[in-house]
């Protein structure tokens, strides 16, 4: 593992700017490198759905576990340029990372190389996870130590509730867009979702209370959409 001193300073030109969020289920992405973050990345692409595979010649015992499970591929030997066949993205943390970004930017493959910005086309943000909520803060590669503390301010402030509710709206999104075909109205209630008490419900624990509201607000606004097509149709204003 390479040290503080040996990593390269950040350039005035790194350009992480460009918020998004991947799908990389399904696709093959490849980890190379010991450093000390090498196995919270493969798990975290691992949890992501990705097909991992980890070329290095040694592994972090978790990363070993891993493979022994058949839950990711682990080649046992350094580098080489074929690894980047059919990749989706490539994270490497080697001594040196510029071959693997040369080789992956003439392949237009996404390359992260971890404490070396001159060396990457994307940057991995401070995320706060609360099931499929997900909030990353970046700071472009000036401050990570700040979006940490963000992170954890967070934290604070949006809890496991906001898990319960991410599945609750999860479950009745469709039905929501199968019964109110109007946008407009489909958008209003979804802004009255959010600003209602459903949020304070599960903070609380009650589970049941906080269904029966989201239940409610649906009705009301499909009774309210029915009513508003009677008056419409009987000519009143």
């Amino acid at each position: 593992m390479r040290s503080y001193r040996a990593r390269r300073a950040i350039r005035l030109s790194v350009n992480f700017r460009y918020p998004i969020f991947l799908d990389v289920a399904s696709k093959k992405c490849l980890v190379t490198g010991d450093g000390y973050e090498t196995f919270g990345k493969v798990k975290s692409l691992l949890d992501c759905g990705a097909q991992v595979v980890y070329v290095n010649p040694h592994a972090h015992i978790a990363i070993e576990a891993l493979a022994e499970m058949g839950r990711i591929k682990w080649v046992k030997r350094d580098f080489e340029a074929t690894d980047l066949n059919g990749c989706f993205l490539v994270i490497t943390d080697r001594e040196d990372n510029s071959e693997v970004f040369r080789l992956a930017e003439e392949r237009n493959i996404l390359c992260n190389s971890v404490d070396d910005p001159e060396h990457c086309r994307f940057s991995f943000g401070s995320v706060l996870r609360r099931g499929d909520l997900a909030i990353a803060i970046s700071t472009n590669g000036r401050a990570p130590a700040l979006a940490v503390r963000l992170k954890e301010q967070l934290a604070c402030e949006i809890g496991l509730e906001y898990e319960e509710l991410m599945s609750e709206l999860s479950a009745l999104r469709p039905e929501i867009s199968q019964r109110i075909q109007n946008f407009s109205a489909r958008r209003d209630l979804w802004y009255r979702i959010v600003d209602s008490d459903v949020l304070e419900h599960l903070r609380q624990g009650e589970r049941q209370s906080a269904h029966q509201l989201l239940r409610q607000m649906l009705e009301d606004a499909i009774s309210n959409i029915s009513r508003s097509d009677t008056c419409g149709d009987s000519g009143d204003p």
